[in-house]
């Protein structure tokens, strides 16, 4: 969502979930990866294999003040909230995490081309029973 939206809870979430350590294991890295990419192919209007997160510098000091900190608990807001150092970590993360693999750009071609096969992202059988007739992922290879 942060890729998309550029919202100022997607920059706090992520920062937080990176710091977390809960996505350092190779196979929860790869998890996370795949599952921006799904995401990614269903919700943007044309796929491609650039991560953009320039829309992660649209994200300002006066949105974190409006839209962040009337969230937070009063002990995690900081009068020196360092949205830099946010926006460095989540950027640096999301730059290493997205190289993808040749079975991820071979689902990223067949799915612009119109060919949805989720098996060239997922192995596992209890996910891709849950995606295999997505209907957003269906109705973009069908509009394509």
């Amino acid at each position: 969502a942060l890729l998309s939206r550029a919202a100022a809870r997607d920059l706090y979430d992520s920062k937080h979930l990176i710091e977390s350590g809960l996505f350092e294991t190779g196979k929860s890295r790869d998890l996370l990866r795949k599952t921006i990419i799904f995401y990614k192919s269903i919700t943007s209007e044309s796929v491609n294999r650039v991560f953009d997160t320039s829309e992660i510098d649209n994200i300002t000091f006066s949105k974190i003040s409006r839209d962040l900190f009337p969230v937070l608990r009063a002990e995690e807001v900081h009068e020196h909230f360092d949205i830099n150092a946010y926006k460095t970590a989540v950027k640096d993360y999301l730059w290493k995490l997205m190289i993808l693999t040749p079975k991820e750009t071979e689902y990223m071609d067949r799915f612009t081309a119109g060919e949805y096969r989720p098996d060239l992202l997922f192995e596992d059988n209890e996910i891709l029973r849950r995606i295999k007739n997505h209907p957003m992922a269906l109705w973009k290879c069908r509009e394509r």
